[in-house]
């Protein structure tokens, strides 16, 4: 499986209007790739709303509902505008929907199309957060243009940087009480922007007020490349491909499955998971093998137990395959003694006799000696009942018959102990 990604130009840039490539993981010989589309963060609006419970299984309806509860919340016509859902939203609680253009969003991927490229699944560059108790902050642009981008579970805004940092620390000013402001806080920071986000860490770090100076005293800039943010928001669950672009066919399953694998299997959450399931394959593991060595030595117990037996019983005959030296000596004791064994003919004739029932003629007989002796009856004719009573007599004496139409084949068991 293979990954390409291309970020959605928001406006022209250097004459150039169409989708880039930013990220791609395509790797030799892939059977299967995958395309998403990131959307740039001024390209989307974000809104907090309830939905009602049974929308979950009335997908059809969901995007007629999202339209009317945010008729009011847009400044364009709803119609106009590509609403989604965030994943995994709970009934009767609040949730996210992200709100960008509609024709802006069509123009793109229509583009990518024509060169080839059917998206799969569409990201947002960045997202308000979704966890409770949790804050999101990012500063973006360039040196003359910078943004600040801050989101928590209650709402998400933006605001040049230098009013942004005000509008911040008024929020602070009125918050409750100091367990309102999260600790260990990453400012994430464009590296054109960089020095500025430190800048305004440190003027709301001075702020004067000690029940909130050790919580953002703990509070960091981490500078991230584009690069490294378009693939952070690819690792999300986000997914704006929804109602008319939504994907369909068995890539949006593969990539769903992947996305389901790669969180499994490098989520901290799930560390506690990965290793149970793997001390459970582990114990599995250990626990076929010690059935296996129990079964090889029971075996092993068997075969020495039948070579004893032969070397008791015929103590001149080298063991090379016991139970079918034993059955030909046995075979060579019962002709040498004038005995009849379920080899020979007379054997066969006498038990076939006990077993018919009265009234039944024998057409034809064929008989051969080669391996356990094969003898062919002709002519009979017997019921179901008739025939299973007859193969169940001959067994008793040691034979095994088969019927095909009117004839019987009639074999001697294979000898063994």
């Amino acid at each position: 499986m293979s990954t390409q990604i291309f970020t959605l130009p928001l406006r022209p840039v250097s004459g150039a209007a169409y989708p880039q490539t930013v990220l791609s993981t395509q790797a030799a010989g892939a059977r299967d790739k995958e395309i998403w589309a990131v959307v740039p963060a001024e390209a989307i609006s974000w809104h907090r709303v309830s939905l009602p419970a049974g929308l979950q299984k009335q997908s059809n309806r969901m995007a007629a509902a999202l339209q009317s509860l945010m008729e009011e919340r847009l400044l364009d016509e709803p119609d106009l505008l590509h609403l989604s859902l965030q994943p995994e939203w709970q009934a009767n609680s609040p949730a996210w929907v992200a709100a960008c253009n509609k024709a802006w969003l069509q123009q793109h991927l229509s583009q990518l199309q024509a060169k080839g490229h059917v998206v799969h699944r569409i990201v947002p560059e960045w997202a308000p957060v979704s966890q409770s108790g949790a804050m999101s902050a990012w500063v973006s642009g360039a040196p003359e243009d910078a943004w600040l981008w801050v989101s928590d579970t209650q709402e998400a805004w933006c605001l040049p940087l230098e009013a942004g940092v005000k509008f911040w620390i008024e929020k602070i000013q009125s918050a409750g009480s100091k367990q309102d402001i999260p600790a260990n806080l990453v400012i994430q920071a464009d590296p054109a922007v960089a020095e500025l986000a430190q800048k305004a860490l440190r003027q709301m770090q001075t702020f004067n007020q000690t029940d909130t100076t050790d919580r953002l005293s703990t509070w960091r800039v981490e500078v991230q490349s584009s690069v490294q943010r378009y693939a952070q928001s690819a690792a999300t669950n986000w997914d704006l491909a929804q109602f008319e672009f939504a994907a369909h066919g068995s890539a949006r399953w593969l990539q769903k499955a992947n996305r389901i694998w790669q969180n499994f299997a490098k989520s901290p959450a799930w560390q506690g998971a990965r290793w149970g399931f793997g001390l459970l394959v582990l114990a599995q593991f250990l626990g076929l093998n010690v059935a296996a060595w129990q079964l090889n030595a029971q075996a092993k117990l068997q075969r020495d137990f039948q070579k004893s037996i032969l070397t008791q019983t015929f103590p001149n005959v080298t063991v090379v395959d016991a139970p079918l030296q034993m059955a030909k000596e046995l075979e060579r004791l019962q002709r040498n003694s004038g005995a009849a064994s379920p080899r020979d003919l007379e054997w066969v004739l006498q038990s076939v006799g006990a077993a018919l029932p009265a009234g039944q003629r024998i057409a034809n007989i064929d008989f051969k000696v080669q391996g356990n002796g094969e003898t062919r009856l002709q002519g009979l004719q017997l019921s179901e009942s008739q025939g299973t009573a007859f193969v169940q007599a001959l067994r008793k004496q040691g034979l095994d018959a088969q019927a095909s139409g009117t004839q019987w084949r009639i074999v001697g068991q294979k000898a063994g102990f």
